[in-house]
């Protein structure tokens, strides 16, 4: 068990009281994971592009341009996510970026697999 630091600016009831709080740090970590997926995301974008480009008739599904957006609002969505300071945002908001950032960086490489042709 460890003593009340006076000069602590931490309250130690909310520590003592839920000792499995969310942190910010961690939220912060997974945005940050979330662009490592948007950057895999983005080959697979590019892969299944070309592959359609190169296979049929010479064009891309009806879809890439969403796709390009919501790979783009998900680097948009992470960067909130990660950068602004708590202060700002809340814990819950981060959260649902952070959320919304993995969504949407996998739906770009879906929509633009879609190919109705």
């Amino acid at each position: 068990m460890t003593a009340f630091d006076p000069s602590s600016t931490a309250d130690p009831s909310a520590a003592a009281a839920e000792p499995f709080a969310p942190s910010t740090a961690a939220v912060r970590i997974f945005a940050g994971i979330g662009f490592l997926l948007l950057a895999l995301a983005y080959g697979v974008f590019l892969v299944v592009v070309l592959g359609q480009a190169y296979s049929g008739d010479g064009a891309s599904g009806p879809l890439v341009e969403a796709a390009q957006w919501a790979m783009g609002l998900s680097a948009a969505a992470g960067a909130l996510a990660l950068c602004l300071p708590s202060t700002m945002v809340s814990h819950a908001a981060r959260r649902t970026a952070v959320r919304l950032q993995y969504v949407l960086a996998l739906a770009g490489p879906a929509l633009a697999a879609i190919d109705f042709a």
